[in-house]
């Protein structure tokens, strides 16, 4: 399968590719039908996300996460991004309330969800995660793993979010397939992942934005291939105008850069560096 999915494009099944290179040294491809970017022979491991809640490793976000973590804990209230915010106001629980969130963290969004009606699930690969979920909310429903290996029912879930996960996903059609699977009829599935068409994404200086952190980068092109190729009809896809906060300059460089990012975003509509997806099940 590995062989296969680096030869022939997830979202539209074209075998038409070209090399690509990657920074810090990576390989990968670019599908000359519908714009998806892949890493060659890059697989993401338990290991590599488990590290990210280790206060010993090296791996970026740990001391985020611990920080996310003890807020919540201590006020019993969750901060949202712009595009979480944006799920809750055009998604109100609807029929058995049930929302999973695939790369639940230490739960700060789920929080958010159960406090407007959701009954909530939560999963993650990594067990010190789920843990800090547990601890968090321990009357509810968390599990380790994958979605592929998951064991819930089909059609258990009115909607199923995913933030910032997909581009690390092993398969990103079956992943998306078995998400649809779980979906009640017109539930939602709504996703975010970095904008491949965005100059600032493809220039990212940090290396947990690249192989074998991403493995793969998405335009709206081919995420419109994908979600058609696994039966779901997507109800819309949303940028911010500019990329204010979805660089990783520091805030003096970025007022400096007002006009560049309004002439990236707004009039050459380049977008704000992530696409942030609602999709539902026909």
């Amino acid at each position: 399968m590995a062989s296969e999915i680096r030869q022939k494009c997830v979202a539209c099944e074209s075998t038409q590719n070209v090399p690509i290179n990657l920074k810090f040294g990576y390989e990968g491809k670019i599908c000359l039908n519908c714009n998806l970017v892949w890493a060659v022979n890059v697989l993401g491991t338990k290991q590599l996300y488990e590290s990210a809640y280790d206060k010993n490793s090296q791996d970026f976000v740990w001391q985020s996460y611990l920080d996310a973590y003890e807020r919540v804990k201590s006020t019993q209230r969750a901060s949202f991004y712009w595009f979480e915010q944006y799920f809750l106001k055009k998604n109100r629980p609807f029929g058995s309330k049930n929302l999973l969130e695939i790369g639940c963290g230490v739960g700060r969004f789920l929080l958010g969800c159960k406090n407007t009606g959701w009954q909530i699930h939560g999963l993650d690969i990594s067990d010190k995660a789920v843990e800090m979920s547990k601890k968090l909310m321990p009357d509810d429903d968390f599990q380790i793993g994958t979605v592929e290996e998951s064991k819930w029912p089909k059609e258990s879930f009115e909607a199923i979010t995913c933030w910032e996960v997909i581009e690390h996903v092993n398969d990103p059609f079956i992943f998306v397939s078995k998400i649809k699977e779980l979906l009640t009829n017109d539930g939602i599935f709504a996703f975010s992942t970095p904008d491949w068409d965005n100059w600032l994404i493809r220039r990212n200086p940090r290396k947990n934005y690249w192989p074998p952190f991403h493995n793969w980068f998405f335009s709206e092109k081919s995420i419109k291939a994908l979600l058609e190729r696994a039966g779901l009809k997507i109800i819309k896809i949303k940028r911010r105008l500019f990329p204010w906060g979805e660089t990783n300059w520091p805030r003096w460089r970025r007022i400096l850069s007002i006009p560049w990012l309004i002439y990236k975003g707004v009039i050459l509509n380049q977008g704000g560096g992530r696409l942030v997806v609602l999709a539902k099940k026909p």
